[in-house]
């Protein structure tokens, strides 16, 4: 559910659970919104502050659990520290690559009064980063340059459909995606190789093989999409846009890499990009999807094998 209220409403979801057993329920769906990057905010009960370290009824370190899950989280022991607290969270869970923040509350806290003249100001987002007008000059002339180019998205495009689209028309980009980015070029899009990897059509991981270029947007080269980190794409020079700075070269160096909003960097980038049909590279891409057909031929008998 709070997937489906992020990538509609655009919003962080807000969940609620009691101390012990409801907060260790959330563990799972927390460590999956970490995973996929969607905001979210916890709030959780506790015992109260005096008791917290006695194994008291219900008590867990949930402080000490959600860490390597989460982009931040608070124990509150102060009613005061409550509305900044509840304020930030809201800024860090969307700001720069989104993700989960925990906030543990204390049944004392919850039970104590607090006089406020106003409550602190809607959360905004901070500002993505800065990047050179350079790289973008040597992003767009590496693209401009390639004969066998690949677009491949990730969860990071959520917010730039309609750039995303039109530099894969402009520069005529055979596009690949993950399941976070699926719908970003419809199915039937002439452009679209659908998924990679181990859930992509097979067709699609030979084009990958045979491209010079791979343009990557908001994407973490995950093992289930490349495989072999060695053998993914090995004769082609790499572009990497991502908001988190973590992710670019962690996996796969790349030859430019920005650190950015994918729509702020596209909106730099499609004006510098030159219209190309690069027909000889389209060709190659349907027949490698002649040869290598997602569907299983209709006629089958128990004794047909596969080529």
């Amino acid at each position: 559910m709070r997937r489906v209220w992020r990538e509609t409403e655009g919003k962080p979801a807000v969940c609620m659970a009691c101390s012990g057993p409801g907060a260790t329920n959330l563990v799972t769906a927390i460590a999956d919104a970490r995973l996929d990057s969607i905001p979210l905010i916890c709030i959780t009960g506790q015992v109260p502050a005096s008791m917290i370290g006695t194994d008291a009824f219900q008590e867990v370190d949930t402080y000490g659990i959600s860490i390597p899950i989460t982009k931040h989280n608070y124990l509150v022991r102060n009613v005061n520290e409550l509305p900044q607290v509840m304020s930030d969270a809201f800024r860090l869970a969307q700001s720069g690559r989104p993700g989960p923040v925990w906030i543990d509350v204390p049944k004392d806290v919850q039970t104590a009064t607090i006089e406020l003249e106003a409550l602190p100001p809607p959360a905004e987002k901070s500002p993505s980063p800065d990047f050179s007008a350079e790289s973008i000059r040597e992003a767009a002339a590496m693209i401009n340059a390639a004969k066998r180019p690949v677009l491949y998205l990730g969860g990071g495009v959520i917010n730039a459909p309609a750039r995303v689209r039109e530099l894969a028309e402009k520069a005529q980009l055979p596009t690949t995606m993950t399941l976070m980015a699926l719908g970003m070029l419809p199915k039937a899009h002439p452009l679209s190789l659908g998924m990679l990897g181990m859930h992509g059509a097979r067709s699609t991981n030979f084009i990958l093989q045979e491209a010079d270029l791979l343009i990557v947007l908001g994407a973490r080269f995950d093992d289930r999409a490349i495989g072999k980190t060695e053998q993914f794409c090995p004769n082609a020079k790499i572009i990497h846009v991502d908001i988190d700075r973590a992710e670019l070269g962690k996996i796969k160096q790349p030859h430019v890499a920005i650190q950015a909003d994918v729509d702020d960097v596209l909106a730099q980038l499609i004006p510098q990009i030159e219209t190309q049909p690069r027909e000889a590279w389209h060709q190659l891409v349907a027949d490698l999807q002649q040869e290598f057909p997602a569907a299983f031929p209709r006629k089958i008998t128990h004794l047909a094998t596969m080529d």
